[in-house]
């Protein structure tokens, strides 16, 4: 049955530029509406559908146009959306920023929506099935090589998801991270996944972000404390979790990414859908 939550709840942290406070509402909806965002500080209160149409991905994170109107930084507060297995929900922002919480990643969000009490509805989930094999490909270069990168999409009875991670210089150890979609797991296992960048990209970034770049996890030379050892691919499961809830329903297939990124996950949400 589809789910939403029963009562408000609210997650407050920096907008992705580091400019300004940002604070997100999750209110509940009825069976069918989807996931929608409002943007309450504009006349009218516009709204946002969660489709793949209106999926861009023009930075180094997924943010959802329509017209002029935006909602930045989707990812996380996406995947936790659909970790939890809620079909419908109102989410109203105070700006076009959704918040960086908890170190970039989408445990802030679990606890918000958890706190509100996820509930079943009276009408069925109607999933996104993936009925045959789908692949995207992509290529990049590093010390003037080109690498490839692919995402494959395969029939499934259920969400799965797994995740190689492998850099050409090895600045993070090939690791592999995968899951199945369980609800109470999500929270525990991939929610609190953090984000990071690589130490050489830092100044990069932080002209890009600001003063959320405090809460990036950075890897480089110096030791880090990793919540597991595989949790940058951990990572990357939840932002291929979060941009394929773009196809706007529960999904039942199994997705498997080698090198890719946001760019190649809305290119498949898009494939998928016929764009």
């Amino acid at each position: 049955m589809q789910k939403t939550i029963s009562c408000s709840a609210r997650c407050t942290g920096i907008s992705i530029d580091g400019r300004v406070p940002s604070t997100v509402t999750f209110m509940p909806a009825l069976p069918g509406t989807g996931i929608v965002f409002i943007r309450q500080d504009l006349p009218g209160s516009p709204r946002i559908e969660c489709c793949t149409q209106y999926a861009r991905t023009d930075s180094r994170w997924t943010s959802l146009v329509k017209n002029e109107l935006r909602i930045e930084h989707t990812e996380h507060l996406l995947a936790a959306v659909i970790g939890l297995g809620i079909d419908n929900i109102k989410v109203c922002l105070d700006g076009p920023h959704i918040p960086v919480v908890s170190n970039f990643s989408s445990l802030n969000f679990v606890e918000a929506l958890q706190q509100a009490k996820i509930i079943e509805q009276d009408k069925p989930k109607k999933h996104f099935v993936v009925n045959q094999p789908q692949w995207v490909f992509d290529s990049f270069r590093y010390n003037g090589r080109e690498y490839e990168s692919i995402l494959l999409a395969l029939p499934s009875t259920e969400l799965k998801v797994t995740y190689l991670l492998d850099y050409p210089g090895r600045q993070v150890p090939t690791q592999a991270a995968h899951f199945r979609l369980n609800n109470r797991q999500f929270a525990e296992q991939l929610a609190p996944a953090r984000s990071y960048i690589m130490d050489f990209e830092y100044d990069l970034v932080a002209a890009l972000i600001g003063q959320s770049i405090k809460d990036c996890l950075v890897i480089g030379q110096s030791e880090i404390n990793l919540k597991w050892g595989n949790e940058p691919a951990r990572h990357k499961l939840l932002d291929l979790m979060g941009d394929l809830a773009t196809l706007g329903s529960p999904i039942k297939g199994h997705f498997i990414g080698i090198r890719t990124g946001h760019k190649v996950n809305i290119k498949m949400s898009q494939k998928l859908q016929g764009f």
